[in-house]
């Protein structure tokens, strides 16, 4: 996805008539009939793409539509779910929205409709943040999970892999906004059919007509709906198939913060999660540190590095504002400088923000606030993400796949749990299970505690180094160290790293640095993972032993913002081995793929420059 210069998408444009009527004033159009809004919807798309009875005995069923708008068509939908859902099945709605409207203007839109009155409140408490890129919503008490791509409809589709079973085209009229309905638009929307799909819309523009037979819809005019004498209805070729059934079971390799977030993906899909953790207690694993600041790493350029940690914080921290105080602290963030180049970067990103006002502002003198981040503490935080997994004490030394079942063995070889798939996220183990075709880094990581004199800060510092007031104390650090993973140790707390501690912090608040009390430092050291190109690994893999049975992933290598990232992770894993769409766009998805180092490596094999030629007599 190519965002433009603007790093935020814009604002939408909007007025209420005098009946209460919602009209995109950049289009001069209604979002809705002036007939019956929520009656349109239910016939043009709902009854057009022959809902509820496509989705019946299905596992999964995903619709996707162009124009999210107020999100009518999203509560509409969903009331049908649930009245008709059964059990175990999940439904995704993937939706694309240019101009996100404020909660307060789709609330009142909503107002119109009080049946809907009970999901609209559940929708706007968690409406998505005005930023590009992809935001997942889940509703796992109704097995609906809603996913928002925020940006130019063409550029969101070309940058996403998924296969709808129903397509929505609700953009604003043709004549008004001819974009939502170009031909490479429309293109786009034909290679995100899945066999058999079905698509609806209310405007019969011979431009769409023609565009869709053009792209291999077969379409039908259909009676309208109020004053519109016609409708679209289209079927994409193929024999619509059913879902494939998803795993019943997953066995997970792992109790940190990639294990805990994965098990907590699979469980809110209703997928039994067997948990094996040999370091129940957290003694050696880096989730367990006191508190971990929570933050966005935001870049400059439109990367696909820029893309993913941004549409991850977003992630982590909808979840975590949802779990409560107990397990996360809201703790406003100030970024600095500690250099002359992060000042550059820090101002540019200042000037031409990519996150909202609400979330992200100006310091005087220069840095970013950060009003959303925060401390998360993971001896609550894993309790509850692994609370519906069965947990089993053990350390795993071996994994085999051997009757359609992934086998956990432990050192005496019996097996100590089987599940349909496994997920390896066993931090520095991950190699001891799954075959990676790069090495791994080690990196010794101490944090530091101490008393200050004076005030402890009232909000969070960072900037390469972090701070924090932590229990009355000074939270701060951390090192990062090379340590190699064939250690059998552990590293150990020290003096010196305490002082290279309160080095850094120096380097962005060298007046709380000079008062801490380095006599009372005390702290905690662990390893941590990164993979070469400082990138996360999470996908599909293969067994270190060679088995090709189906249904291996790994989930690791999240460096040092696990807490961060491992969310947004799981979900892409937990969606690709149940078949259902990602929200990692594809270009992220192939970064953190665990074949993109084999990849490269092939690709440069096969790239090798040519031996200069001989000269010639």
């Amino acid at each position: 996805m190519i965002i433009p210069a603007a790093r935020l998408p814009p604002e939408a444009d909007i007025r209420f008539d005098d009946t209460g009527l919602i009209i995109g004033e950049a289009f001069n159009d209604s979002y809705f009939s002036r007939d019956n809004g929520l009656e349109e919807t239910r016939k043009v798309f709902l009854e057009g793409c022959g809902l509820p009875e496509a989705w019946l005995g299905r596992a999964s069923f995903t619709i996707a539509e162009l124009g999210f708008g107020t999100g009518l068509n999203v509560l509409a939908t969903w009331d049908l779910w649930c009245k008709h859902r059964q059990a175990g099945q999940t439904l995704h709605f993937i939706t694309t929205e240019a101009f996100l409207m404020v909660a307060m203007h789709a609330a009142k839109a909503h107002a119109h409709w009080p049946e809907l009155a009970e999901l609209s409140q559940r929708l706007l408490a968690r409406w998505p943040v005005r930023a590009f890129g992809s935001q997942r919503i889940w509703f796992a008490e109704d097995g609906f999970c809603l996913t928002i791509l925020i940006g130019p409809a063409l550029r969101c589709l070309q940058a996403m892999d998924f296969k709808a079973d129903a397509w929505f085209l609700d953009g604003f009229a043709p004549s008004r906004n001819d974009d939502m309905w170009s031909p490479e638009l429309l293109q786009e929307v034909a290679r995100l059919c899945a066999p058999g799909a079905r698509l609806a819309t209310y405007s019969v523009a011979g431009a769409v007509r023609r565009g869709l037979e053009t792209c291999g819809f077969a379409v039908s005019r259909m009676p309208g709906f109020g004053s519109k004498r016609q409708r679209l209805e289209a079927v994409w070729p193929g024999e619509r198939a059913g879902a494939p059934a998803k795993p019943a079971s997953v066995l997970l390799i792992g109790g940190g913060i990639a294990g805990a977030a994965t098990a907590h993906a699979f469980a809110r899909r209703g997928i039994r999660v067997a948990l094996l953790d040999g370091d129940p207690c957290g003694q050696s694993k880096a989730s367990h540190n006191p508190a971990a600041l929570v933050m966005p790493r935001l870049d400059r350029g439109d990367t696909r590095e820029a893309r993913f940690f941004r549409a991850a914080y977003l992630s982590a921290t909808s979840l975590y504002h949802s779990l409560g105080d107990e397990v996360f602290a809201p703790i406003q963030v100030q970024e600095l400088p500690g250099d002359d180049r992060d000042n550059l970067r820090l101002g540019d990103l200042a000037e031409n923000p990519p996150l909202p006002p609400e979330l992200l502002s100006q310091i005087e003198g220069g840095g970013l606030l950060h009003r959303t981040g925060g401390l998360v503490y993971p001896d609550r935080l894993l309790p509850r993400l692994t609370q519906n997994a069965r947990r089993h004490p053990v350390t795993a030394v071996a994994l085999r796949f051997l009757d359609g079942q992934w086998q956990a063995l432990n050192d005496l070889g019996d097996i100590v749990a089987q599940a349909e798939i496994c997920v390896v996220a066993s931090g520095t183990q991950l190699t001891r299970f799954v075959k990676l075709e790069t090495e791994l880094d080690g990196r010794a990581g101490q944090i530091s505690l101490a008393q200050i004199d004076g005030p402890l800060p009232e909000t969070a510092l960072a900037g390469g180094p972090y701070a924090a007031a932590f229990h009355g104390q000074l939270l701060f650090g951390a090192t990062f160290d090379p340590w190699d993973l064939a250690r059998s140790d552990k590293p150990e707390v020290t003096v010196s790293g305490h002082s290279q501690n309160v080095e850094t912090l120096s380097e962005i608040a060298p007046e709380l640095a000079a008062r801490i009390e380095l006599k009372t430092a005390f702290g905690r050291a662990s390893v941590r993972v990164a993979a070469k190109d400082r990138l996360p690994i999470a996908g599909a893999t293969l067994s270190k032993a060679g088995e090709d049975g189906a249904g291996l992933f790994v989930l690791g290598a999240l460096g040092s913002r696990g807490f961060t990232t491992a969310h947004w992770l799981a979900e892409h894993v937990a969606s690709l081995a149940c078949d259902e769409p990602s929200p990692l766009e594809r270009e992220v998805a192939a970064a953190v793929s665990p074949q993109r180092f084999e990849l490269r490596r092939h690709k440069g094999l096969t790239q090798q420059p040519r031996p200069a030629d001989k000269p010639t007599a």
